[in-house]
């Protein structure tokens, strides 16, 4: 006689809770779409403030209240400002100024002999530095620098005080991650050893430690 091949059913593999609560969300595309944005706001608030070009700490009195803006600061119109503010400090005057290229020249005439170490005044404005002396009179009344245009960008504006807002909000999105972080591992840790000293102890230590997680599940936090 023939022997017949009996074909061997294969077996079934089943799917883990794991595996079957990820093919569920992956049906959904609203979740879907919420979990890669959520993803994407992790990573920029743990990454983001390594590469912005300011420190949220860092303060800018001559961009205060600044509005967002994709071009650099300070805006032609400001320069001025910005120069006579600085020229002030060195209780001086402005006889003449011009810009080349990225560069202002400013001639600055004073009462009395202008120090050379006055032109630190300019290097501490936010808007302008590595000021040099061109030129200066004999008796020192007279003085020519120049001075670069120190490039600035906000690209969320400036706060009240001066200080860039997409470094702070970046800041803050890794601040409110840390406290959710944190927040569910201490819940987390408290929540086990509580619930085992309870299942331990059982009886009436177990019934009074329910009610009392019964209570605080009622409050509104």
């Amino acid at each position: 006689m023939t022997d017949l091949a009996v074909a061997v059913p294969e077996p079934i593999v089943g799917r883990s809770l794991w595996g079957n609560a990820w093919a569920r969300l992956k049906r959904n595309r609203a979740a879907m779409f919420s979990l890669y944005y959520l993803a994407f706001i992790t990573v920029i608030s743990v990454f983001g403030p390594m590469v912005v070009p300011h420190e949220y700490t860092t303060i800018y009195g001559d961009y205060v209240r600044m509005p967002p803006s994709l071009s650099a600061y300070p805006k032609p119109d400001m320069i001025q400002g910005a120069l006579t503010d600085a020229i002030k400090r060195m209780r001086a005057n402005i006889k003449e100024w011009h810009q080349d290229g990225n560069r202002v020249i400013v001639t600055v005439t004073s009462t009395r002999p202008i120090d050379d170490r006055n032109i630190r005044y300019l290097d501490r404005s936010d808007a302008f530095d590595d000021t040099r002396i061109e030129n200066k009179s004999a008796d020192g009344l007279e003085v020519t620098m120049s001075s670069a245009i120190k490039q600035q960008y906000f690209y969320f504006g400036t706060d009240n005080t001066g200080r860039d807002l997409l470094s702070r909000t970046l800041m803050a999105g890794r601040i409110s991650l840390a406290i959710g972080l944190l927040a569910g591992v201490v819940a987390g840790v408290i929540g086990v050893i509580y619930g085992a000293t309870a299942g331990f102890a059982g009886g009436r230590v177990d019934e009074v430690m329910m009610r009392i997680v019964d209570v605080l599940y009622s409050l509104p936090f």
